[in-house]
């Protein structure tokens, strides 16, 4: 049976989402930077990734039960399973990152990790000024930056595979880590949506 709820509710929801993306990737950076402490970094990101399902099965119990949502339910979903998304793939790159024993990440590969970072933490600042009617141009703005910051995600990500094309090692860590570059330039991809449908959001809501 649907329940009458303030729309705050859903900004609530929305910004613990976006709390804990930050978290996840701010944790993934670090694991980067800080190799050697990098189990233990593994070990907050997998937190993080346990309670992102959780946020997220919350906010579902709300749109479920809930006749009235401010904007377009249909768009709250799209934003909060790509918010998902992102976290699942920091914890998929951090596995895979010890799975395969690699050594230190190269410069390259944590300039990515930053960047993916810059992107989280706009979309942080861009769902917590969400609720605020006149800063919703602000809004906007912070998910066009997320834009230009895949851009060059771009840039760094082809700038890493040709160093390891031109620098190799062996064959098997050159192939583990294009793995490795590849998924964090689709992490970056997946902020890069949650930008644009964020966007589409902010000019639906009432």
């Amino acid at each position: 049976m649907f329940k009458s709820r303030n729309a705050d509710e859903l900004y609530r929801h929305l910004n613990l989402l976006g709390n804990n993306l930050v978290l996840s990737v701010t944790q993934f950076e670090s694991m980067v930077q800080d190799w050697d402490q990098r189990r233990v970094h593994m070990q907050a990101i997998q937190a993080s990734e346990l309670e992102g399902d959780r946020l997220l099965r919350d906010l579902r119990d709300y749109l479920k039960d809930t006749f009235f949502v401010p904007g377009d339910r249909a768009a709250v979903y799209a934003v909060t399973n790509e918010l998902d998304d992102i976290v699942d793939r920091a914890l998929k790159i951090s596995d895979y990152m010890l799975l395969y024993k690699v050594d230190v990440p190269p410069q390259a590969f944590g300039e990515l990790a930053a960047i993916l970072k810059q992107c989280a933490s706009r979309l942080q600042r861009a769902l917590t000024l969400l609720p605020e009617r006149k800063r919703r141009a602000e809004v906007n703005q912070l998910c066009l930056e997320v834009v230009d910051l895949q851009g060059a995600a771009d840039d760094i990500h082809h700038r890493g595979l040709t160093e390891l094309f031109d620098h190799p090692q062996d064959l098997i860590a050159l192939l583990k880590w294009k793995d490795l570059y590849d998924w964090v330039e689709d992490a970056v991809d997946h902020a890069n949506h949650v930008a644009y449908r964020l966007i589409a959001l902010n000019g639906a809501l009432h």
